[in-house]
């Protein structure tokens, strides 16, 4: 009877440590648009119809309004020339774009651009979100911090694993029905990933973009999320991508 309790409790644990294996995510182009390619893209969002994005490198970061029907340029602000862009996010009357190694978060008037304030921080600045109420980074590691958007404090720290492996290189990231999106870099996926347990719940591999590149160039890895409220959308485009891309998500 005692062996029979251990081996039913010892079953039922392993019930409980299991977790689903995450979706197999799909996807559909629905347009192309034009995109600068001679933007080191790092941040990509869309609000309330309007579409933002941080660019990097030394001495030609910027932030930048386009047009989200064609990918146009409506207006831009070159960073200092000794700070390397990194992610952005918009909430409210604020948006905050990150600096690489330079340990400092630019708060700026979206409709402007005109400065705020700064904020400093401790490691690297990657990608940049929000869930409405906080701010969301990305450093590079399998580490996400959720921030104070007052003061930049770190409120929370969380793991991000497929499984029990840490996923690492996370980049610009999207915050879209309650789950993080994250570019990994160096890759063509994006993870999908739930703000509470950290763990992947859904990958999507995205590779098949960059064949319908109509000039590649010089094109790099693929970096920017920006999600539409109004069609459930997806805009996706890389680092010195001439193109981006509407894709709607399903399931394989």
């Amino acid at each position: 009877m005692t062996r029979l309790l251990v081996s039913l409790a010892a079953s039922l644990a392993l019930v409980s440590c299991h977790k689903p294996a995450p979706d197999a995510l799909s996807y559909r182009i629905v347009s192309t648009r034009e995109h600068d390619g001679g933007a080191y893209t790092q941040g990509l969002q869309l609000v309330n119809g309007r579409l933002f994005e941080s660019t990097g490198q030394y001495g030609e970061s910027t932030v930048r309004e386009l047009e989200p029907s064609t990918g146009k340029v409506l207006r831009k602000r070159p960073l200092a020339k000794n700070v390397f862009g990194e992610g952005l996010t918009v909430m409210g009357n604020e948006m905050w774009v990150l600096t690489w190694k330079e340990k400092t978060v630019y708060v700026l008037e979206p409709d402007t651009f005109k400065p705020i304030r700064t904020h400093t921080y401790e490691g690297e600045g990657w990608g940049l979100a929000n869930d409405g109420k906080q701010l969301i980074m990305s450093n590079g590691s399998e580490t996400l911090k959720f921030l104070n958007p007052k003061d930049f404090t770190v409120t929370r720290s969380l793991e991000v694993k497929d499984g029990t492996q840490p996923v690492r290189m996370l980049n610009e990231l999207e915050f879209i029905d309650g789950q993080i999106f994250a570019n990994i870099y160096l890759t063509e996926k994006i993870a999908r990933i739930s703000p509470e347990t950290g763990q992947v719940t859904g990958w999507l591999d995205l590779k098949g973009l960059r064949n319908q590149l109509a000039n590649p160039g010089r094109a790099e890895v693929l970096n920017g999320i920006a999600h539409d409220p109004a069609t459930g959308h997806l805009l996706v485009t890389g680092k010195y991508w001439p193109q981006m891309f509407e894709i709607k998500i399903g399931k394989k």
